[in-house]
């Protein structure tokens, strides 16, 4: 058993930080494609759309990618209400969250899958890509939130505390 929970931390930890480099590498590539469609604006006078539209997708999967990030290092939104002396009741409430991150993961993990099925074929305005690009973010970060929800579960409270 401590081998599979060793294997599930290990995976959240690497893909974690494979997910954030990842994520650092789309701003840059959002940076440089706005930038680009600002100074085609000013200087050409004639802006090409398919740079917002990339941003925009590219923009998506930025945020639900870093909010999986976000679950497995610890610093997603959350409402101090346990005083920090009840140590107990704070493992319990972290667990409970993390519980609820995979109940999360698992309706966006189906019905991303669902949405992705119902809109296969069509094609994004702009670039003529197909939509799942878009649309593919949404199971993906789904299988992600389950992943690291249940090593919080499994795992130490402290994310990093086995990494070491």
């Amino acid at each position: 058993m401590q081998q599979i929970v060793s294997l599930i931390s290990t995976t959240s930890r690497v893909t974690s930080r494979l997910v954030a480099n990842l994520c650092v590498g789309l701003i840059f590539v959002m940076l440089g494609l706005l930038v680009t469609q600002v100074l085609m604006r000013y200087f050409l006078g004639a802006p090409p759309s398919w740079t917002e539209e990339l941003a925009i997708i590219l923009f998506a999967w930025l945020v639900l990618l870093y909010a999986t990030v976000g679950l497995r290092e610890g610093f997603h939104v959350a409402v101090e209400s346990i005083p920090a002396r009840f140590d107990r009741l704070h493992r319990w409430a972290d667990r409970w969250v993390a519980g609820l991150a995979v109940v999360f993961g698992a309706v966006t993990l189906t019905a991303g899958i669902a949405y992705v099925g119902r809109t296969a074929g069509q094609k994004t305005a702009a670039l003529q890509m197909p939509i799942e690009a878009l649309y593919l973010c949404v199971p993906v970060c789904g299988a992600l939130f389950i992943l690291h929800g249940v090593a919080r579960i499994l795992g130490p409270n402290d994310p990093d505390k086995g990494a070491r």
